[in-house]
């Protein structure tokens, strides 16, 4: 929410001063360019190549000015809001009133369009290597973290609905333009200052997980090799940042906040649908390989394992295609008595696909044994859940962003086809993996001759 809330009162901002001075002394194609991102992301570029230390300081002093000014503004909005406006108020222009003026597919929409200010929580993760005890401070910053941002996004959502009538809301200046309205500087200047410190915090932390995660795929192998070289001073990825940095700003130059507020959105419902997915996955033991077996007749034989992988595949092949076909139904079709009763059936071929995976295949040892700190609970339930729901966000996001987040997906995958497949250490590993395994059958084979 303080994202949100944050580039919103950054865009006040430009449409203003920035804004004019644009108008003023640019071209017309760069009129839709920002200048303040821009400036910002290379002040982001410099402070993450000093090292992640002044950035964990830096943000947790931007994080607490933030969580204050939005605290500030949902007390103000409490204090001169009117209970009317989150009921009886009538829209003028349409004649729309009540709870939900645009029905559950608008709070659907919206849900879906302002997801980016989720989009922070996966930083925990990502950077669980700068973490002293990884096992034991990572589901508590996790959870915690969701708390928290849930918490403020719906006590902000809630205020500013109680302190301004629903149909004024909107625009590019959100909280600011809605204290400016009712005439409160100082509370205005308050929020103000305090979002234009969230939009840093953002940025910053935005840009220090990217920086991690394209890391990470490097030494992996699964992309350009370059980009895992580390400064051996401050032990910062410094052409990672750089390359991070560049593209911020081609897309502060290319998209508009409209356009980009719905590829991040989208790009990260993706990912939470691509998590929960590889979450299954990793969970059942599927692993493919030989065992020996010890009998009278044969004293030592080698046999294949039961082939698990082939029915994981194909169930949970099953399971997506419903997932995404139910998911698709909700999002553009209207309800009407066949299409609910369409929908309930891939209901029950979804369930019964998590059913069977949960019956037919076991969970790996680690999963039970409790050697580890967190599990993530009901698989594969909750997973199927977290799957299905954000499906049902991406697809009422608009056509447009989901065409430009395919192009991309689709560059994603021509370099991991092109280039990650044949260096990747996993693929390395596994040829290795295989003459190993291919050498022992061998000897057992000599030795039982």
């Amino acid at each position: 929410s303080t994202g949100s809330s944050g580039i919103n009162a950054e865009y006040g901002l430009i449409n203003g001063t920035v804004g004019a001075w644009q108008e003023a002394n640019l071209p017309d194609w760069m009129l839709h360019t920002d200048l303040l991102a821009i400036a910002i992301m290379l002040v982001f570029m410099v402070i993450n190549i000093v090292g992640i230390r002044a950035v964990s300081y830096l943000n947790i002093a931007i994080a607490a000015v933030s969580v204050t000014s939005l605290l500030i503004f949902c007390v103000t909005a409490l204090i001169y809001g009117n209970v009317d406006n989150l009921s009886t108020v009538v829209n003028p222009a349409d004649g729309r009133t009540g709870f939900a003026p645009y029905g559950i597919n608008g709070i659907i929409t919206g849900a879906g369009t302002a997801f980016f200010a989720f989009v922070g929580l996966e930083s925990v993760v990502t950077l669980a290597e700068e973490a002293v005890n990884p096992k034991r401070d990572l589901p508590r910053a996790t959870c915690g973290a969701f708390v928290i941002v849930l918490l403020l996004y719906v006590l902000t959502a809630f205020s500013i609905a109680y302190f301004q009538p629903w149909y004024e809301l909107g625009g590019n200046t959100g909280l600011i333009g809605s204290l400016q309205k009712r005439g409160l500087p100082i509370p205005q200047y308050i929020v103000t200052a305090g979002l234009i410190f969230t939009v840093f915090s953002c940025g910053l932390c935005t840009l220090t997980t990217v920086v991690r995660v394209l890391y990470s795929i490097a030494e992996d192998g699964l992309i350009f090799s370059f980009l895992r070289t580390v400064n051996k001073v401050t032990q910062i990825p410094v052409w990672n940042v750089i390359v991070c940095s560049v593209v911020g700003v081609l897309g502060s130059i290319i998209y508009d906040f409209d356009t980009l507020s719905h590829m991040i959105s989208g790009g990260t419902l993706s990912v939470f649908v691509i998590t929960a997915l590889a979450v299954i996955m990793l969970s059942f033991d599927v692993s493919e390989g030989y065992e020996s077996i010890t009998t009278e007749e044969t004293p030592l034989t080698a046999q294949p394992r039961s082939d698990r992988r082939a029915l994981f595949g194909i169930i949970l092949s099953i399971f997506m295609v419903a997932t995404i076909i139910l998911a698709a139904l909700i999002a553009f079709v209207p309800f009407t008595t066949t299409v609910i009763v369409f929908e309930v059936l891939l209901g029950v071929v979804g369930l019964a696909c998590l059913v069977l995976i949960r019956l037919k295949i076991p969970l790996k040892r680690d999963e039970t044994d409790g050697s580890l700190s967190f599990v993530s609970p009901g698989k594969p339930f909750v997973q199927g859940l977290s799957i299905l729901v954000n499906l049902v966000l991406l697809f009422h996001l608009e056509v447009k962003a989901l065409l430009q987040l395919a192009i991309y997906c689709g560059v994603g995958l021509v370099i991991y086809f092109g280039y990650g497949i044949f260096f990747s250490k996993v693929t390395e590993g596994k040829q290795k993996a295989l003459k190993k395994e291919t050498s022992t059958l061998g000897s057992q084979e000599s030795i039982a001759d």
